[in-house]
């Protein structure tokens, strides 16, 4: 039976979603098959950090030593030297490495209306057309490597074919060997946007969900049903992965922070856990090695931009989250893992399986829990966690509508 993968509860519930009207008349009219014949291989992911890393020791390895030898100890000082990009005394033989990761915000329309309560984007002119975006992901591509490419928005599947259809900008990343994510609010994955997310050779998709508790989440969306629509697009992708015989696009859930949804985050993760797949088929290596073991993982996004003052956690709420809801979420994933029949050897810490979800955990920052907090309540939440130098900015490149380069 299809599905197996599955808590036999998210399965029935896949199934039943598999007859409905729009499913079935893909089936029949044979875009499911075609789909499948048309599907392309995800490329594999670079690995920023090395890229990077190798660049950088390249160029530099030769004068470190020499600092080295001749007495230098202080690991800062080293490293100063060591992580140059540029001056006179690195290798200059040593060729620039191409992009790790290329961020494209196609357009800043959305299809969210009104907008989200916490939504502080400030749109620019839109100039660039499919063509443009093309060329620049060409560009990308032979500049030396093949970067991670970031799609979002606004609302990128706005723009249907031109982003997933067979001339999209999704395929033409995957032919060119980079791999390439999607970040969604989810209203417009119906069954045959799934279809040609999956079929597309996507990567990954980013996927927005607040809340466990569906009118908490449409409150923060300022839209009535929008939590039906986020379970009934995620539950669109899972059958068309199965259908087509596909492990990607891997999900992510992006969850903004805020002091009204906080401390639902245990329930948050007790809903993710009952939906997502719990093994990949035919896959038989080590459990944290499975393709779908952080599939549905969550990242948390603390709110951002002034007007949202009074959504920010204040100090004390910072604390209580971290001091008390995230442990009982990590009672949640213990829980999990018993029910599940986990054994023991191949149980997983939470902080471990949840490591992308917390800022405050995933970052290594200057300072206590109580430092951080307070530069949370005052919005500033990268402020500890910046060093003196970015070792991996010449890598990274994002690309606004209006063309602009950051």
């Amino acid at each position: 039976m299809p599905f197996e993968e599955y808590l036999p509860e998210q399965a029935a519930r896949l199934r039943r979603r598999l007859e409905t009207p729009a499913w079935r008349r893909l089936i029949r009219c044979g875009a499911v098959e075609q789909a499948r014949a048309n599907r392309l291989p995800t490329p594999a992911e670079p690995s920023p950090d090395s890229l990077a890393a190798d660049h950088l020791v390249a160029r530099n390895e030769r004068q470190v030593r020499a600092r080295i030898d001749a007495g230098e100890r202080d690991p800062e000082r080293l490293l100063v030297l060591l992580s140059r990009w540029d001056g006179p005394d690195g290798d200059g033989e040593v060729p620039l490495p191409g992009l790790s990761f290329l961020g494209l915000c196609l357009t800043w329309a959305c299809n969210a209306r009104p907008k989200c309560r916490y939504c502080n984007q400030r749109p620019t002119r839109a100039r660039m057309r499919l063509a443009d975006w093309k060329r620049v992901v060409t560009q990308a591509a032979e500049s030396g490597s093949r970067p991670y490419v970031y799609l979002t928005g606004g609302e990128p599947l706005l723009w249907r074919e031109r982003l997933s259809g067979d001339d999209g900008l999704i395929r033409h990343a995957a032919r060119l060997g980079c791999p390439a994510n999607v970040n969604t609010n989810a209203y417009l994955l119906t069954p045959a946007v799934a279809l040609r997310l999956v079929s597309s050779g996507l990567a990954k998709l980013h996927v927005s969900l607040d809340s466990a508790d569906p009118a908490l989440h449409d409150h923060l969306t300022g839209q009535p049903g929008s939590w039906q629509q986020v379970i009934a697009g995620l539950e669109n992708l899972q059958i068309a992965r199965e259908l087509l015989g596909s492990d990607r696009p891997l999900v992510h859930l992006n969850c903004v922070l805020t002091r009204e949804n906080a401390w639902g985050f245990p329930e948050l993760i007790r809903l993710i856990l009952q939906m997502k797949k719990q093994r990949t088929a035919g896959y038989t290596g080590g459990r944290r090695g499975d393709p779908h073991f952080r599939d549905l993982g969550v990242h948390l996004v603390p709110v951002g931009g002034p007007q949202n003052a009074g959504l920010r956690l204040t100090a004390d709420e910072v604390r209580r989250f971290y001091e008390e809801t995230w442990p009982r979420a990590a009672a949640v994933w213990e829980e999990y893992e018993v029910a599940s029949g986990v054994p023991v050897e191949e149980r997983v810490p939470f902080n471990d399986w949840a490591f992308f979800a917390s800022a405050w955990r995933r970052v290594r920052h200057q300072g206590s829990l109580e430092d951080y907090a307070a530069a949370c309540e005052a919005g500033d939440y990268a402020r500890l966690a910046l060093g003196p130098r970015c070792h991996i900015a010449p890598t990274q490149a994002f690309v606004l509508p209006d063309g602009n380069q950051y």
